[in-house]
């Protein structure tokens, strides 16, 4: 185990897979970790010439037990979408699979056995590459793209899980531009919108790279069967953290921010020799609105597209992604 500013880092039992995966969803139903789909290079590298593969599959972990992969299947081979979990149910919402982005709203419950599956509406338009959390009983989804390389999105929807047959509501999005990839995390009842990315033309005409660094943070409340929102912006991170999942928080007072793509990593162009994502550990105080580095994490790579879950007495990191193309299998679990 090792510390950072007084977090604690160790080993989490890791997905048996030798290589892992990027986008994957999980979360926690019955004391029951679920970690299902994904993406990976299974053959080449991308820059060798490698052929993305998406997947259906449903790795289970029943409390006091082991991972094992489960004879159940998601509806369809996909990833990078939301998962929440809620009331003891893991929500999966949006994501893509290998030709186009999903509408497909569902959650599972582990009954002890097995998982049981239960739709709930659809997104409005299909969505992947977003972030989302809940706000209460509100599942509130922001950003992403409609399509495989279609333009970031400004969009922020909420479902009242209270009363889900009453659908998707549009609800008035963040004061700053459109993004794909952003992070979020929920403290106090406001939900902290972060980073992500879009991109840009430079004085060339060519298309870059836009790495975020803002913040801002949503309240939300009811006037009858509508909801609203209101936003602050807030001071921005020191660097961006897009991709980088969840943000945990510890001690409820803390946001821990680690990994992520920041506007260096996302310009460094030979893939096959890619540095990795940087070790930094930063710390926002949402209750002064206050940022603190903590230092480098040296003993754990860091990681992009994955889920960040809490459970029991800390957070984990699962899977992931750890430089373009390449994955990991070890799940990092941290705790104050």
């Amino acid at each position: 185990m090792s510390q950072t500013g007084q977090i604690r880092w160790s080993e989490f039992s890791p997905l048996p897979d030798k290589s892992g995966f990027a986008g994957m969803y999980a979360g926690v139903t019955s004391g029951t970790l679920i970690a299902m789909g994904g993406a990976n290079f299974p053959g080449q590298y991308p820059w060798e010439g490698g052929k993305k593969k998406w997947y259906d599959h449903i790795y289970v972990l029943p409390e006091g037990g082991q991972w094992h992969l489960s004879e159940q299947k998601l509806p369809a081979p996909s990833g990078y979408g939301v998962s929440v979990s809620y009331k003891d149910r893991v929500i999966i919402a949006g994501g893509c699979t290998d030709t186009h982005h999903l509408t497909s709203v569902y959650s599972y419950r582990w009954s002890g056995s097995r998982l049981e599956k239960e739709s709930l509406p659809d997104l409005p338009q299909p969505l992947a590459y977003m972030t989302g959390a809940l706000l209460g009983d509100a599942l509130i989804i922001l950003g992403g793209s409609e399509s495989p390389g279609g333009p970031p999105l400004k969009l922020a929807l909420l479902l009242d899980l209270l009363n889900p047959d009453s659908g998707w509501q549009k609800i008035e999005p963040w004061p700053g531009p459109e993004r794909i990839l952003p992070v979020s995390g929920v403290w106090n009842d406001r939900l902290f919108l972060m980073s992500g990315e879009n991109s840009l033309v430079n004085s060339f005409g060519e298309k870059c790279r836009n790495i975020l660094t803002d913040n801002y943070a949503l309240a939300v409340h009811r006037e009858g069967a509508q909801w609203k929102a209101s936003w602050k912006k807030l001071s921005p991170i020191p660097r961006g953290v897009a991709a980088a999942g969840t943000l945990p928080l510890l001690n409820g007072s803390r946001f821990m921010i680690w990994g992520g793509v920041d506007a260096v990593t996302a310009h460094y162009r030979d893939p096959a020799t890619h540095p990795g994502i940087t070790r930094s550990v930063l710390c926002y105080y949402p209750g002064n609105d206050t940022w603190e580095y903590l230092g480098n994490q040296d003993k754990y790579p860091s990681l992009v597209t994955l889920p960040v879950v809490p459970y029991q007495d800390g957070w984990l990191y699962i899977s992931g992604e750890i430089k373009p193309g390449i994955r990991t299998p070890f799940i990092i679990k941290i705790s104050e």
